[in-house]
């Protein structure tokens, strides 16, 4: 039960990491005459990192504004957190797949077992009339 749930948090803190650094980034670039939709839909599309230290080694040179950094600094950190969530995440499922917690031979574990049951039916069917087939 606590698996799914650490899932869908850690979806939904990327999701909120790119839009604060989405929106931080869109009004960095428009404040600097730069195409501020482009570089929106890249922190949008692309991996969230990766684009941002693009952006900020090829942005123009101007005046940061104060009032914004707040975003770009909520982005980054609900960024890290989603980054150590993801990793907890992927160590959970490495551990799954290897202790068995996720194979398809668990799937029966709970049904009841006729052990004394006779599998052996050739007795029902009548083999004198396959030769005819």
């Amino acid at each position: 039960m606590f698996f799914p749930i650490l899932m869908i948090f850690s979806l939904m803190l990327g999701l909120a990491a790119k839009a604060l650094l989405a929106i931080w980034v869109y009004k960095d670039a428009e404040q600097r005459g730069m195409n501020a939709i482009l570089w929106c839909l890249l922190m949008v599309f692309v991996n969230v990192l990766i684009i941002l230290v693009i952006y900020l080694i090829v942005r123009t040179k101007g005046e940061v504004m104060k009032k914004n950094l707040g975003l770009l600094f909520g982005g980054l950190g609900v960024a890290v957190v989603n980054t150590f969530i993801a990793i907890i995440v992927f160590i959970i499922i490495i551990f799954s797949v290897a202790s068995g917690g996720g194979g398809m031979h668990n799937m029966m574990d709970g049904y009841n077992y006729d052990d004394n049951y006779n599998y052996d039916d050739s007795y029902d069917y009548d083999t004198d009339t396959w030769d005819d087939i």
